[in-house]
């Protein structure tokens, strides 16, 4: 029981790093960043970029401000849920 509960949990914590991923690459497009640009203006290596849109890294609270603050959105832009 414990390690279905645990299972849906990682799933949804998965489907949460893609969905904030492909936000943040979105409006990273929008504005006409290109991702080695952005990455070193928000301080973060490339692949470590590549990784938080793909969703394979999650973005921390701190990065998610710096995100916003480089694409001049607030920072619920980035994580609130569309659905």
């Amino acid at each position: 029981m414990i390690g279905d509960m645990t299972a849906r949990t990682s799933e949804l914590d998965k489907r949460e790093r893609e969905r904030i991923g492909a936000t943040i690459r979105a409006l990273r497009l929008k504005m006409g960043w290109r991702a080695d640009d952005f990455a070193v203006e928000v301080g973060i290596s490339r692949p470590y970029l590549s990784n938080i849109e793909a969703g394979r890294k999650a973005a921390t609270p701190i990065l998610v401000a710096n995100i916003a603050r480089a694409l001049n959105v607030p920072q619920v832009a980035i994580v609130r849920d569309a659905a």
